[in-house]
């Protein structure tokens, strides 16, 4: 146990030690991943610190493609920064009813996962989608709860977050009880440093209230979006106000 949370520090200085010395702008990313991987085969996979947290149980009976998972219930490679590091390539699952992140740890079944513990866990991509974590101390906003929320970067002083949510519905069919999770989201902005709840269009017209004509223009021109697809919609939003707040201001 003392060899293995000397390897997990060793393998944060010495990583740290290379990213500064190797690191150029346009392939930082890359490079910080590729070293990352390398030490993490070194080391062990399965010896890495992430690897801790109760065993994951799901014990609700789903029909078709519903789930209480963000897109799947399937394990997917994603990316975790867990306790200050980064861990990439990872197999894990968000579950959006219980806003638990679990791991498949590397070489075990598919049916074997680890309820990653989230006081530890700052962010992760998944699904082509930034998580983060937020915590309710950092807002007055009652709605705004620890948790994870997607995280749209619209600008530097301008964030758009969507809290995943899904409710729980139980239902009885010829085969017995099973379980349905529609979904239930939230949206908050984060304009200047404070956080707002944005879960209707009156809500976005008093945050930019020299912007109501074009809001309501964009909620008339793209309804369609809104009901296919409104978690969508809202992100398209967001950048249409920054582009209209940048055009006003030239």
């Amino acid at each position: 146990m003392a060899i293995l949370k000397f390897l997990n520090r060793l393998r944060s200085v010495f990583l740290l030690s290379l990213i500064c010395n190797t690191f150029i702008a346009n392939s930082q990313t890359n490079q910080e991943e590729s070293l990352h991987n390398w030490f993490d085969n070194i080391v062990g996979r399965e010896n890495l610190d992430i690897n801790n947290g109760p065993f994951y149980t799901d014990n609700y009976k789903t029909i078709g493609t519903n789930n209480m998972y963000l897109v799947t219930n399937k394990y997917t490679i994603g990316n975790i920064n867990y306790e200050g590091q980064n861990y990439y390539n990872v197999n894990i699952k968000y579950n959006i009813y219980k806003d638990e992140l679990i791991l498949n740890p590397y070489g075990e079944s598919e049916h074997i996962g680890i309820t990653l513990i989230q006081d530890k866990i700052d962010s992760f991509y998944l699904n082509n989608k930034n998580f983060v974590k937020i915590n309710q101390n950092e807002s007055s906003l009652a709605q705004l709860t620890t948790g994870y929320y997607q995280l749209e970067r619209i600008n530097d002083n301008f964030n758009f977050y969507i809290k995943h949510q899904k409710k729980l519905a139980k239902r009885i069919n010829d085969d017995g009880v099973y379980y349905n999770f529609p979904e239930d989201n939230q949206f908050f902005i984060s304009f200047e440093n404070v956080f707002y709840n944005t879960d209707s269009k009156n809500d976005i017209i008093k945050i930019f209230s020299h912007q109501k004509k074009g809001i309501n223009d964009f909620y008339s021109t793209h309804r369609n979006l809104k009901i296919a697809d409104y978690s969508q919609f809202m992100i398209n939003l967001m950048k249409y106000i920054n582009i209209s707040q940048t055009n006003t201001t030239k």
